[in-house]
């Protein structure tokens, strides 16, 4: 017996979609030949914007993501939404930079547009009295073993060497 053969039905599938009753009437409504869930997609490495086409309240979604081990979050998804184009309606005190080291008392921050590497550190005179310069030794030898570290620190260096952000 051949496919061709009238006697022969296709194998049944499942197709996900949407049913509908009216009354004693029933409508069903593939997914492939509905409206799209999502409109106006828009995506960047690790985020995501979209708008959803439900009936009752259209709503704007966010997914931004972030290594669980980022010395800033908030800094990468401010990142992230920048790129997705989703700004604030009123300007926002939000860091330019990456801080990309915050470890005891020292933090790194980078600016990938002004290529910069800024670096500050804190000591506490009161525990560190007598060995504030072993301390602030310290925290410099931190930022030479913390940076390269730094996947992003890296990317931008690597930039700069080959002759690009002049």
């Amino acid at each position: 017996m051949t496919q061709t053969d009238n006697n022969s039905k296709p194998k049944p599938r499942k197709v996900r979609g949407t049913g509908t009753y009216w009354g004693d009437e029933f409508t069903f409504t593939p997914y492939e030949q509905g409206e799209p869930a999502q409109r106006n997609v828009k995506t960047t490495k690790g985020g995501k914007v979209y708008e959803t086409s439900s009936e009752k309240k259209p709503l704007k979604v966010a997914y931004l993501t972030c290594a669980a081990d980022a010395a800033d979050p908030w800094s990468e998804y401010t990142s992230q939404l920048k790129k997705l184009g989703v700004k604030p309606q009123k300007p926002a005190t939000l860091p330019d930079s990456l801080r990309v080291v915050s470890e005891g008392g020292l933090q790194c921050w980078l600016d990938e547009q002004k290529a910069e590497v800024t670096f500050t550190g804190t000591i506490n005179l009161g525990k560190h009295s007598r060995d504030w310069q072993a301390e602030i030794l310290r925290q410099v030898q931190l930022v030479v073993r913390r940076l390269p570290a730094s996947e992003r620190f890296n990317k931008l260096v690597n930039i700069i060497k080959n002759g690009g952000n002049k």
